[in-house]
């Protein structure tokens, strides 16, 4: 009883959150859920789309690794950020410039950092100058799997059924159905039991 009690109070703030959102311009889908600290900071003219079922935790309860809170971040107009359906994230941070778009069922570990921009750019005259912008798109495809600590990089394709190991830099495009791991990364095929072309 108890216990159905608990779970009818976590929907109804993850709904009450839900509406929050959408007044400061968010567009949020049905079911989503969110726990703990979740940071939006957009920039007028860019958009950020979190399809049906998203899960969004910043709460160490729901995951003991998490030490950060869950930070979204849009630099500049027209940016685009999109969660497709039932993707879930973990205490991590994004930051676009252009756009990312994290894919169906993927799960992104804590600590992972995904970027789709350059924050310094060298002049021979000035040295490296902050706020740089440009950016190149971050795409990631349907049921992968995002270790925490990760690193991904500005133009980067990360293919469906991929897995990416803890601590691993991504900074080329990943196939579909590959492991990912170390730094920089070495890629294998999976095993088809996995969704990869392997044994």
């Amino acid at each position: 009883m108890l216990r159905k009690i608990k779970t009818k109070i976590f929907r109804a703030l993850s709904a009450l959150r839900s509406q929050w959102f959408r007044l400061r311009g968010i567009c949020v889908g049905r079911g989503c859920v969110f726990t703990g600290k979740i940071i939006f900071r957009c920039r007028r003219g860019s958009s950020v789309v979190l399809e049906n079922g998203v899960t969004l935790h910043g709460n160490p309860r729901y995951n003991e690794l998490i030490r950060l809170p869950m930070e979204i971040v849009t630099k500049c107009p027209g940016a685009r950020i999109e969660l497709k359906e039932n993707c879930g994230l973990s205490g991590c941070k994004i930051l676009c410039a252009n756009k990312v778009s994290i894919g169906r069922y993927t799960i992104v570990g804590p600590d992972t950092i995904i970027y789709d921009c350059k924050e310094h750019e060298y002049t021979p005259e000035r040295g490296w100058l902050g706020h740089n912008v440009s950016g190149s798109p971050v795409i990631i495809g349907d049921y992968c799997y995002i270790g925490m600590r990760c690193i991904i990089l500005k133009g980067v394709t990360i293919g469906d059924h991929c897995v990416i190991s803890a601590g691993t830099l991504i900074n080329r495009n990943v196939p579909a159905g590959h492991l990912a791991q170390g730094n920089p990364a070495v890629y294998t095929p999976l095993p088809r039991r996995l969704g990869g072309a392997g044994e």
